[in-house]
């Protein structure tokens, strides 16, 4: 029976619950909406970031969801996945869901637009060094060039099965006290806060300890489709730089900043996806004409 997603999508749009085994044996959660009055538009292959969970996108994706279908992909580090013993939880690792699941969705079949955030922009750009996927378009919302990990949480990543939920009122007070500017972005720290009381302990220490070693070198140049690239200047627990950088990598990438997390979480930027993704469609049709 699917769980009531009624206050993640516009009214009248309808969804529903889909869970696809993947051949890197795991086993995913999509939820699929479907908008009031479908009309032309591409469909948005949604992928969250590091345990982000549905109720930080509510706003982008109710406003998403009045005009596009959209596949909100839950990936492997999430509670609702299905994952054989001995995976891993490397960026490789989630881009490669990625690449499986479009070819079992998409292929074939009319274009498609990938839109992630943090971990889930990093794995699409990923995706593209891995595979030959290409899908019409990429937004990727405050893409991860590394995960720097360090130190004391390291270690306790390694034993987070056993110290994760006692330790976790100091992991908020840590990112509030250091980490995020609570006057300026606020709303980073809310979305934190979420992800740490719906994580599972295995899953996150595994993946923190998985994602400290990796670097995205230089991926973003095979990014080959229209791209749009989002960063907000203000976060301290993204990195600008990092995201500046990947938007020159890409080639004739559109660049934009939206300060802070309240805005990229918001209805504003599910607005800029969707301009987007219409001038994509003039500009094709403006090929066409030619």
């Amino acid at each position: 029976m699917d769980c009531d997603y009624s206050a993640f999508c516009h009214p009248g749009a309808k969804y529903k619950t889909e869970y696809y085994y993947l051949e890197t044996g795991v086993e995913l959660k999509t939820v699929v909406f479907e908008p009031p009055e479908p009309g032309g538009d591409p469909p948005v292959v949604f992928i969250p970031g590091l345990v982000s969970i549905i109720e930080n996108f509510r706003e982008v994706l109710i406003e998403l969801t009045r005009s596009h279908t959209v596949y909100y992909l839950e990936t492997r580090e999430k509670g609702s996945a299905r994952v054989e013993a001995g995976k891993g939880f490397t960026v490789d690792d989630i881009a490669n869901d990625i690449v499986r699941y479009v070819e079992l969705k998409f292929a074939g079949k009319g274009p498609y637009i990938l839109a992630g955030y943090s971990l889930g922009a990093t794995a699409i750009i990923e995706a593209f060094s891995i595979s030959a996927i290409r899908p019409g378009a990429v937004i990727l919302v405050e893409p991860n060039g590394s995960f720097p990990f360090r130190g004391w949480l390291l270690a306790l990543a390694r034993i987070a099965k056993y110290v994760y939920r006692p330790v976790k009122p100091f992991l908020k007070w840590y990112l509030r006290t250091f980490v995020i500017d609570i006057e300026q972005d606020e709303e980073m720290y809310l979305i934190n806060c979420r992800n740490l009381d719906t994580a599972i302990p295995e899953r996150i220490g595994k993946a923190v300890r998985d994602l400290s070693r990796y670097h995205i070198g230089d991926a973003p140049a095979e990014v080959c489709v229209p791209s749009l690239v989002v960063v907000a200047s203000s976060d301290r627990f993204h990195s600008h730089a990092e995201g500046e950088a990947i938007a020159m990598q890409i080639k004739n990438s559109l660049y934009l900043d939206m300060e802070d997390n309240r805005r990229t979480h918001s209805t504003e930027i599910a607005l800029e996806m969707s301009r987007f993704i219409s001038s994509l469609e003039q500009r094709q049709f403006q090929e066409d004409q030619l």
